[in-house]
C-alpha cells in the first residue's frame, strides 16, 4: 500500500509540473564551454533530476569556449546554455539575437594562475596591491579559452583598466578549457592561465603554480557585482520553443532552491561529478562557489549595468544595450513566484 501511495503521489507531482509520468522526455542539447565548477547550476539541475521533473532530457556537450557556445545557440544546435553574460551584449551589438533568461553564477570567478617560475620572475606576491601585480605581468604568456571569450575579456580588462595594451604587454594564447590550460602550464608551454576552480587549485596542489589574482579574495573594482554565466538562448529558440525554455528556467530555479535549502546534499551531488579532484581542492573550491550561487532566477538591472560597464573597458566602441533587450524576464518571474514564492 505504501509503495502504491508513493507512486500516486509522484504521478500527481509530475502532473502538477505540467508533465505526464508516461510522457516521453523532450531531448535537448546544451553546449557548455569548458569543464570547471562555473557550471555548477547545470550539474545540480541534471543530477538533482530537476530537468527530468520538467520533462527535459538534457545532453551536455563541451565545445570548449564561450564563442563556440554562442555559435551553437545561434545555429540552433544548442537550445540553451550557461554562458558569460557579455556574450548576450556582444551578440545584440553585432546584430545577433542572444538573450538571457536567468543567472547561473553571481560572481566572475576567473582567477589568474602563474607558474612558479613566472612568480619568481615577476616578483609578484599575494600581499601586493592588485594594480602592482597586474603591472608586473609584462612579457608573460597567458592562456585563455578563445578570442572574445569571457576569459579573454577578463584578462584584457585587467590590463586595460590599468593603462596597458593587452596585445603588446603580454602574449595571449587560446587553449580551450581548464584541463588544457593546466596541462600547458605543467609543460611550461605557458606562464599562466585565466580560469577558475578546480584547475586553479589543482595547479597549486601539483606544485606547478600559484593563484596570483583571485576575485574570491581580491578587490577588483571593475568586476565588483559582475556575474559570470547566465542562462542564455537565442531569440529564434525563444520564439519557436518557448515551453522548452520555460521548463529549463524552472529546472534551474529548483536547483537554486535545492542548493540554498540543502547545501550539504548539493555539495555531495556536485562532488560526484568531479571524482578525480582531491578532496581538499574540491572543498576549497566549493567553499567559494557556495557564495556565488544565485538564489533567484531574476537578473537585476544593477547587475546588467555593471556587466555592460565592465565589457566596455575592452570595447573600441562602447556598447549601449537596453536591459529589457538583454534579459527576457517572463519565465524567471513565473518561476520565482511559483517555486520560490517570490
Amino acid at each position: 500500500m505504501g509503495r502504491r501511495w508513493n507512486a500516486v503521489v509522484a504521478g500527481l507531482c509530475l502532473l502538477a509540473l505540467g508533465a505526464s509520468p508516461a510522457m516521453a522526455l523532450t531531448k535537448v542539447t546544451s553546449a557548455l564551454g569548458g569543464d570547471g565548477l562555473l557550471f555548477v547550476m547545470h550539474h545540480l539541475a541534471i543530477d538533482g533530476g530537476f530537468f527530468k521533473e520538467e520533462g527535459l532530457d538534457v545532453e551536455s556537450v563541451d565545445v570548449g569556449s564561450g564563442p563556440r557556445q554562442a555559435a551553437a545557440l545561434m545555429g540552433g544546435s544548442s537550445e540553451f546554455t550557461l554562458l558569460g553574460f557579455i556574450h548576450v551584449l556582444k551578440s545584440i551589438a553585432q546584430g545577433g539575437s542572444l538573450v538571457a533568461l536567468a543567472p547561473g553564477l553571481n560572481l566572475l570567478d576567473i582567477q589568474l594562475v602563474l607558474s612558479n617560475d613566472a612568480m619568481r620572475k615577476t616578483g609578484i606576491t599575494p600581499a601586493m596591491p592588485v594594480d602592482e601585480r597586474v603591472n608586473r605581468l609584462k612579457g608573460l604568456r597567458i592562456s585563455i579559452t578563445s578570442p572574445g571569450s569571457t576569459t579573454d575579456t577578463w584578462t584584457r580588462s585587467l590590463l586595460k583598466a590599468r593603462g596597458h595594451d593587452p596585445d603588446s604587454f603580454i602574449t595571449i594564447q587560446p587553449l580551450a578549457g581548464g584541463n588544457p590550460m593546466l596541462a600547458a602550464l605543467a609543460k611550461k608551454a605557458t606562464d599562466g592561465f585565466s580560469w577558475g576552480p578546480p584547475q586553479s587549485h589543482m595547479a597549486v596542489a601539483q606544485g606547478i603554480g600559484e593563484i596570483a589574482i583571485d576575485p574570491f579574495t581580491d578587490t577588483i573594482p571593475e568586476i565588483a557585482g559582475v556575474p559570470y554565466v547566465v542562462i542564455i538562448t537565442s531569440r529564434d529558440t525563444l520564439k519557436n520553443k518557448p515551453e522548452l525554455l520555460r521548463h529549463a528556467v524552472r529546472a534551474y530555479t529548483k536547483a537554486m532552491k535545492f542548493a540554498r535549502e540543502q547545501p550539504d546534499a548539493a555539495r555531495q551531488m556536485v562532488r560526484k561529478d568531479f571524482p578525480d579532484i582531491d578532496d581538499k581542492i574540491f572543498e576549497a573550491s566549493w567553499a567559494n562557489y557556495r557564495k556565488a550561487l544565485p538564489t533567484s532566477p531574476m537578473i537585476s538591472r544593477e547587475t546588467f549595468e555593471k556587466t555592460q560597464a565592465w565589457l566596455n573597458i575592452t570595447q573600441p566602441k562602447p556598447i549601449n544595450i537596453a536591459y529589457e533587450t538583454a534579459f527576457y524576464d517572463a519565465f524567471a518571474k513565473e518561476a520565482a513566484a511559483d517555486i520560490l514564492g517570490k
